[in-house]
């Protein structure tokens, strides 16, 4: 496996802001377009030639698990965090980590994005995070900053920034390892409910890591108004397939 044939999916989130729809269904199982978030990333991980996808459950395990039978275009493998109620998602990256050292694609599962992304990133050199850089900056969004076309820095604090973070990106062997690594030192730590990108920042100095363009409409889905929007979005096609 690697990183252009290999796709981590983080789903083992509770989705609290997404409360009572989330209540008793994992936010990634919710519908747009009458058919569940995951399955438009299954997709697109299918239709841009992806083979193996892990996913980490938490959240209603079961249900996730049944909604990928049947995925035939995917090899799915599964890593559950009996945690998720008191972790973040570094924790469950980290608990992939013995599937990701090869190099891997990771996904964050309420991301809606356009397969011509997913395609320029599977195809990108080394290690790359998909970035929008056309969009205004808040205080949520999840900011990189670069240095020409290498990522420097990524945080929700940074207050000068090319771009938005979009819960997507690559890392070849070489970045895979030193992820790992960085992940390694966050748990041996406790330090377990904190972002992935915490890991990631760590890396930064000792590999170059690139940006890719996503390049048309694509939607994190936090909260009802985000659901509302992606609904809208996908019926409109402006989040092209």
């Amino acid at each position: 496996m690697g990183g252009d044939s290999h796709a981590v999916v983080l789903a083992a989130g509770l989705g609290r802001r997404l409360r009572p729809l989330t209540e008793d269904t994992p936010k990634t199982l919710l519908a747009v377009d009458d058919k569940p978030i995951l399955d438009h990333i299954t997709d697109a991980l299918a239709a841009t030639g992806y083979e193996d996808l892990t996913v980490v459950t938490g959240f209603e395990e079961a249900q996730i698990r049944a909604s990928l039978v049947g995925h035939d275009d995917l090899s799915v493998s599964f890593v559950h965090s009996d945690r998720f109620r008191e972790t973040n998602n570094l924790y469950s990256l980290w608990l992939a980590r013995n599937r990701i050292g090869d190099g891997f694609t990771l996904i964050n599962s309420d991301t809606m994005f356009p397969r011509s992304a997913l395609g320029r990133l599977q195809s990108a050199e080394g290690s790359a995070l998909v970035v929008d850089a056309e969009k205004d900056l808040g205080e949520e969004e999840m900011k990189v900053d670069t240095d020409g076309d290498t990522v420097v820095d990524i945080g929700k604090e940074i207050d000068s920034a090319t771009g938005e973070y979009i819960g997507v990106c690559k890392f070849d062997e070489r970045g895979a390892k030193r992820v790992v690594d960085a992940l390694d030192r966050f748990v041996d730590e406790g330090r377990v409910n904190e972002w992935y990108e915490a890991a990631f920042r760590e890396t930064f100095d000792d590999i170059d890591v690139g940006i890719v363009e996503v390049g048309d409409d694509w939607i994190e889905i936090d909260d009802f108004a985000d659901l509302q929007r992606a609904r809208q979005m996908w019926q409109a096609r402006t989040i092209p397939e």
